[in-house]
């Protein structure tokens, strides 16, 4: 009969211990910031609009004024972006409908002409105001910029970069071929904005592959009141999940919002030769620089002590593939808070940069995320 007390007291323990335990993770995850997956909308890759083919979208934006959104296209030899009008209804796409095309234009200053511009970000700053982030060109001496122009596309000014960011300075560091600016986001002070590096720069490190993650990318801010650049943090990436089955991989920063002082939401994606269509892994991920090293001053971040920010996995894709066309999870690289849903929460939307390659190969794709706050 005592044993079989004692039995019952361990069942009781364990049983409680449990529900303990359950109580625990539902309190934990009131406390977490959430991302879940909504909807997908793919625009056919041939798909005209005033004799512009879409493709290429490797930036969003959102403007609560207007309700537009604001896709820029990489397209080098006619830069240009896209005002669109998105609904969303039951926490789906219910449609998408692109409104108008706007070419860059540059006919007082040059800069356009002198550069060779290829569009990763874009946002809306102030009123009446458009900021975009260059690339440019490192392998043929054009450098990468951050500029403004107005809704029309008329560029009125550029903004100083620190040298190690430039090609034509006496920097020994330099930034490396299709890895400089490649994500832009609004500082919530309204003080300026932020610019993510895809890639480190040449002497920070090596870039992430399958066996080792690689060197962290810098995120500068721009104070646009004092013009200059006033902080950077350094972000950590992580290796290649897949290994590449060609010569080819790569995993960088495409985009990022900032959600509080000290709060990122930044975007990862990777990409390993040989998998046809399955070759990209992207990850959402939140950052916290509280303790990171302001790195602006650091010519190189090699034989330097700092602190990289923290990172938290917030939403794999891997974990949605199946619930999409073809199971391709395309080459995201943009990211914007859109309306907020009918429960009240916050949606982010996506897009992918199709590289205006053949339907077969890349798709331009939209994904309709939730983002759910403590």
């Amino acid at each position: 009969m005592h044993s079989k007390l004692k039995l019952l007291s361990i069942f009781i323990s364990i049983f409680f211990f449990l529900i303990s335990c359950k109580n625990t993770n539902k309190n934990s995850n009131k406390n977490k910031i959430l991302i879940n997956y909504l909807d997908e909308y793919v625009i056919y890759n041939d798909t005209i609009f005033t004799e512009s083919k879409i493709g290429g979208l490797s930036g969003i934006d959102y403007s609560k004024d207007d309700k537009f959104y604001y896709l820029v296209c990489d397209d080098a030899k006619k830069p240009r972006y896209y005002k669109a009008s998105i609904l969303l209804d039951n926490n789906q796409f219910s449609s998408v409908e692109i409104n108008e095309v706007v070419e860059l234009k540059d006919t007082i200053h040059q800069f356009l002409n002198n550069n060779i511009i290829d569009l990763e970000a874009i946002r809306t700053f102030e009123e009446n105001k458009l900021i975009f982030a260059s690339e440019g060109s490192i392998k043929n001496d054009y450098n990468p910029s951050i500029f403004i122009t107005d809704p029309y596309g008329n560029y009125s000014e550029s903004f100083p970069l620190p040298k190690y960011f430039l090609t034509d300075t006496n920097s020994r560091n330099k930034p490396i071929h299709n890895g400089v600016f490649e994500g832009l986001a609004i500082d919530i002070t309204n003080d300026g904005y932020w610019a993510a590096m895809e890639l480190p720069l040449e002497l920070d490190g090596k870039e992430p592959t399958f066996n080792h993650s690689g060197a962290p990318v810098r995120i500068t801010h721009f104070n646009t009141k004092a013009n200059q650049a006033d902080f950077q943090f350094t972000y950590p990436l992580d290796k290649l999940t897949k290994d590449p089955k060609g010569n080819f991989g790569v995993n960088g920063v495409t985009c990022l919002l900032q959600l509080s002082k000290n709060e990122f939401i930044i975007i990862e994606r990777a990409y390993s030769e040989g998998y046809g269509t399955q070759g990209n892994t992207v990850k959402i991920y939140l950052a916290n620089i509280e303790k990171a090293t302001n790195t602006l001053p650091y010519d190189t971040l090699q034989n330097k002590e700092y602190k990289v920010s923290k990172k938290e996995l917030l939403f794999d894709f891997e974990t949605v593939r199946e619930q999409l066309t073809n199971n391709i999870l395309d080459n995201i690289e943009g990211i914007t808070l859109g309306p907020i849903l009918e429960n009240g929460n916050q949606s982010l939307i996506l897009v992918a940069d199709n590289n205006f390659s053949p339907v077969s190969k890349q798709i331009n794709q939209l994904i309709l995320l939730e983002l759910v706050k403590p």
